[in-house]
């Protein structure tokens, strides 16, 4: 049988195309060229599986065709020495041989009514992801309201195997101003002391009552929209090796341009944190018990490696990217949250060369295995119209820290925070600054 003329296959053919004249109605010819990509894209694919279905449709029905053929010549076989049998043996083996073909009829009709009842109809799910799929990226159906800013939580952490893994390391707002084409980095420093009386790298851990980083992201989101003003609608989290996969496996590196030259000696290596580099247990116990802090860890050279970035545009895989942004000891908290910006916008410019927002569906299934997020693949979509342009839009950034809004202090423990200069868990000025930056 061809496929092509199984009647299967031409009832699903004649619902896609009921459905694409039926959206096209909606769309209308605004766009037509797009449109008509959009769906030649999608019909090949729908095509693919009702041609595929049919097909199997067929071997079928060929397979039962050969077996009747089969069981036919040996029914004539078997009557030719039947009829020489005598009287008694035939009527027992007449008997047995009408149970057996019942048996068989039975079993067979059920199953061929259970196959073509279940597939009688091949449904065009609307919800199928499509990772071909080319976004439409008109602004027509975004909504007034929706067309002014956007802000993102951005979250970075260690995650499992790491000394407090889920202490965040980097907690970036991402705010985009559509009309002014600008996207501004707001970088919350570790130590800010929250009006619970933790600093606010431990919202993550906290919120994480579940065991689900997500919820510990959700606090993140509505503290820190509590205390920055700004209405944060999504957010973004991922661990280290999520990171160092996704710039390596998804991205295939990125182009950062260093600002400044980064030289650390000292930049810690993954899995040495117990290396003894040589010395005895009593050695190490003497030098514990002696001395604290770089003085302590210097004495351990075999657990660090040298981090050299010169000044420029400098090109790093999942590795090399994780260490500029975490690298501590030649630089401060408020030089790390530089870095960071610059990644990111480096991130940025990857994600546009790759076409990242014409073909959302297939960048959001990959990068969803590296990251915790309330962004779904239909919020993405919604998104892509108003991001078409951001490979345009200007990096600014604002370093919140005691040279504007902020001030060093000491917690109750001794611990060292940064708290408001307008006093603690006062952040009237912190978001009035904000609101002028921006």
């Amino acid at each position: 049988m061809n496929c092509i003329s199984d009647p299967v296959f031409l009832q699903g053919k004649k619902q896609l195309v009921r459905k694409m004249q039926s959206e096209f109605r909606t769309f209308g010819t605004k766009d037509a060229k797009r449109f008509r990509t959009f769906w030649s894209r999608k019909m090949q694919s729908e095509f693919r599986t009702l041609t595929l279905f049919a097909r199997q449709r067929a071997n079928l029905i060929a397979k039962l065709a050969t077996l009747f053929i089969l069981l036919s010549q040996m029914s004539l076989n078997f009557f030719r020495r039947f009829r020489q049998l005598e009287r008694k043996q035939r009527l027992l083996i007449t008997i047995a041989f009408t149970l057996i073909i019942l048996t068989v009829l039975s079993v067979s009709a059920f199953a061929s009514y259970h196959y073509f009842s279940q597939a009688r109809s091949p449904q065009i799910d609307s919800n199928l992801i499509n990772l071909d799929e080319e976004i439409l990226l008109g602004l027509d159906q975004v909504p007034e309201e929706d067309r002014e800013t956007l802000n993102v939580l951005l979250a970075g952490y260690g995650g499992p195997g790491h000394q407090g893994g889920f202490l965040s390391d980097v907690i970036q707002i991402a705010h985009f101003n559509f009309p002014k084409k600008t996207i501004t980095f707001i970088s919350i420093p570790r130590d800010l002391y929250m009006p619970d009386g933790n600093k606010v790298n431990a919202l993550l851990s906290r919120g994480m009552k579940s065991g689900k980083v997500e919820d510990g992201l959700a606090l993140m989101q509505k503290s820190l929209s509590q205390i920055t003003g700004l209405p944060i609608k999504y957010y973004i989290g991922i661990d280290f090796v999520g990171f160092k996969r996704t710039i390596g496996n998804e991205l295939g590196s990125i182009e950062v341009e260093v600002s400044q030259t980064l030289d650390d000696p000292w930049y810690p290596l993954d899995g040495e944190q117990l290396n003894p580099c040589g010395y005895s247990a009593e050695e190490i116990a003497q030098m514990t018990a002696n001395l604290s802090g770089f003085a302590l860890e210097s004495k351990f050279a075999c657990r660090y490696e040298h981090l050299r970035f010169e000044k420029g545009l400098v090109k790093m895989e999942g590795h090399e990217a994780l260490a500029y942004v975490r690298s501590r000891h030649s630089s401060s908290d408020y030089d790390r949250s530089r870095r960071q910006v610059e990644v990111l916008d480096a991130i940025r410019r990857k994600l546009f060369s790759l076409e990242a927002l014409q073909h959302v569906s297939k960048f959001h299934q990959a990068l969803s295995k590296h990251v915790s997020t309330n962004l779904d693949l239909e919020s993405a979509k919604y998104l892509a119209p108003l991001l078409v342009d951001a490979d345009s839009f200007s990096i600014t950034s604002i370093n919140l820290s005691p040279e504007n809004v902020l001030q060093s202090s000491k917690s109750s423990t001794g611990a060292f925070i940064v708290i408001p200069k307008a006093g603690s868990n006062n952040w009237t000025e912190l978001r009035e600054f904000i609101k002028k930056q921006l």
